[in-house]
């Protein structure tokens, strides 16, 4: 694909794929979502390393990423369908609304602390910690902090379609 082509598929500027490309950007939490659904891979794809038969990852060195939302990939389970674990904190007063991603993706999301309204844009619920919240995410969708502490959830996203790595 070339940048003009995955430009325009992600709504992301020439110049910013280019930086990005080179080494010397530091894409947000919505340009890596936006280029993962242009290219119809996963957000861990773009941002986790390939996997091994046996991998130590240590939780200083996993992948974050953050804006408002700080989002760390816990792992990735690979095969039909891949299934990607996230640990979020969603930041006193933040909301990140998300565009809708591939057809069939699926969130489960585990309310571990705080109070959360997250789901699809029209049906979001107000979740406290310990609820669980499964919803297809190829509609738009939000995670917004209800109250006065962050929110922090695991959240499993299931791609129906797509893969990663090989064993």
């Amino acid at each position: 694909m070339t940048v003009a082509a995955l430009a325009e598929a992600s709504g992301t500027g020439k110049a910013t794929l280019s930086r990005i490309e080179a080494g010397q950007a530091n894409p947000t939490l919505e340009t890596i979502y936006a280029l993962a659904d242009a290219l119809n891979v996963s957000w861990g794809a773009l941002v986790a390393q390939p996997p091994m038969r046996v991998a130590v990852t240590r939780a200083a060195d996993l992948a974050v990423a953050a804006d408002p939302v700080q989002a760390r990939l816990l792992t990735q389970i690979t095969g039909v369908p891949l299934i990607e674990a996230l640990d979020i904190v969603v930041p006193v007063g933040g909301r990140r609304e998300s565009g809708a991603h591939p057809r069939g993706v699926v969130e489960h999301l585990f309310l571990i602390e705080g109070r959360l309204r997250a789901g699809p844009q029209d049906e979001a619920e107000e979740l406290a910690a310990g609820d669980v919240l499964r919803f297809a995410a190829d509609v738009p969708h939000v995670y917004e902090t209800l109250g006065a502490e962050p929110a922090r959830a695991v959240v499993l996203m299931a791609y129906p379609t797509i893969t990663t790595g090989q064993y």
